[in-house]
């Protein structure tokens, strides 16, 4: 962090330009109720040498040679170091809003590279600059899908990641809709359940690679829509996406996804990156922004910021959303990512994960005291059943170096998730083994 130094005439000037005497007097607006007013728990003041050695201290009580097969919607794949290299730097990291295109053209360029490549990905005829994540780009879908069928009911899947659940049903609160969840079968949606609603449908939100690494279809999702007006709004992984049949190519009219794994370190669960694209009938519901591609007078090529939905560029009733800005320098840490990876080498690593998924489901499975409670239809993420306490197996692994998590839809302490990216080694992969196997 950048030391800003101030001095104590400059505090006098910036209180005296605030009409206040002092610090006290300047937060006095907030009620008493809503200080806090006790003590930190952090301890007496330090000298800057004092924090340096401190924070030194705690650092290095974290272990460095820990195995990560966490997931559950953030994930630990490889980051080459081009992207660190290329977003670290000073035109980059500190850049804002492109409000002025004459002066932002680098920004406006790789967002519009951004924007194709999600399209590309996504089988979507249009993508937005980006939204914060993936749980408040579902609820942004949903509002689309609102205003655009201007129907009140959303289904939704149970087996969505439930915090993106808690979040959409925060955000979409007062919106006069009404959120009816789908039951799962198998861990999977259970699409017979459809046939019960055929009145006053927007959408319909289905994950694929779902909460417990499951595939879903699209194709049948849209196959058992009584109303064909009904949105179908698809949140996937965009690794699964480059092995998959992309939703725009399955009856998706919305795609929304979480970019966190193109580049971008877990880093303890955000920030994260959120996507989305649609097909062209709804360009102008998406919300955020969209950078379009121009010439100018001299004909030479330009980008420009086509689209600006929130109420602060038009009237409060044409806006789309409330969003204020992008995931700017994690959009551009994607672009870079995928620019790296290529059409070929986003596949190739899905695979690596794949396979690397399965050796590790099939040793678990064969061991005692486990089993896998779904189908082997996975890609780098699956659920693992065990008799004994989820939570125990779970202490007993990150006292062994692993990091393992209780599945999402665990609700007896008795389900594991587990996920395997590229980085995973078979080494490290045979350790998890013996750890659950030794555990008792």
């Amino acid at each position: 962090m950048h030391f800003i130094p101030t001095t104590k005439e400059e505090e006098v000037q910036l209180l005296k330009g605030a009409a206040v005497s002092n610090f006290s007097e300047l937060i006095k607006i907030i009620p008493q109720k809503f200080r806090f007013n006790t003590d930190l728990g952090i301890g007496l003041p330090l000298s800057e040498m004092e924090i340096e050695r401190e924070l030194t201290r705690l650092g290095n009580s974290n272990a460095s040679d820990n195995f990560c097969f966490s997931g559950g919607g953030v994930y630990d794949h490889f980051i080459p170091k081009a992207v660190d290299f290329i977003s670290g730097r000073s035109e980059y990291y500190t850049s804002y809003t492109p409000y002025q295109a004459e002066v932002s053209q680098g920004t406006l360029q790789y967002l519009y590279e951004f924007q194709s490549m999600i399209c590309e990905i996504s089988g979507m005829d249009i993508a937005n600059a980006s939204l914060y994540d993936c749980a408040s780009a579902i609820a942004e879908a949903c509002l689309l899908a609102h205003s655009f069928i201007h129907n009140d009911i959303i289904l939704y899947s149970a087996t969505l990641n439930p915090q993106y659940i808690q979040v959409f049903k925060s955000y979409l609160t007062g919106q006069n809709i009404e959120l009816v969840q789908l039951p799962e079968k198998n861990g999977i949606t259970d699409l017979s359940s459809l046939k019960y609603y055929s009145e006053n449908i927007a959408a319909l939100v289905v994950q694929s690679p779902n909460k417990n690494g499951l595939i879903e279809s699209w194709i049948e999702c849209k196959k058992n829509m009584l109303d064909p007006k009904t949105l179908l709004i698809a949140v996937s992984d965009p690794f699964a996406l480059s092995v998959l049949k992309p939703p725009g190519k399955c009856g998706a009219d919305i795609f929304v996804g979480e970019g966190q794994s193109l580049g971008n370190p877990m880093n303890y669960g955000g920030p994260l990156l959120g996507l989305m694209a649609v097909k062209e009938q709804f360009k102008r519901k998406i919300p955020g922004r969209i950078i379009g591609k121009t010439v100018d007078k001299n004909n030479n090529d330009g980008f420009v910021l086509t689209l600006q939905t929130r109420e602060q560029h038009i009237r409060r009733e044409k806006a789309t959303s409330n969003i204020c800005t992008n995931q700017g320098l994690l959009a551009l840490r994607t672009t870079v990512y995928l620019a790296l990876m290529g059409e070929k080498g986003m596949p190739y690593i899905a695979n690596i994960c794949y396979q690397k998924a399965h050796y590790a489901a099939n040793g678990i499975a064969g061991l005692e005291n486990y089993s896998l409670p779904y189908s082997n239809e996975f890609l780098m993420e699956f659920v693992v059943k065990t008799t004994h306490s989820a939570a125990d197996v779970i202490n007993y692994c990150a006292e062994k170096g692993i990091s393992i998590m209780r599945a999402l839809s665990d609700k007896n302490d008795s389900l594991l998730l587990i996920a395997v990216t590229e980085k995973r080694t078979i080494d490290e992969i045979d350790y998890l083994i013996k750890c659950l196997k030794d555990f008792s």
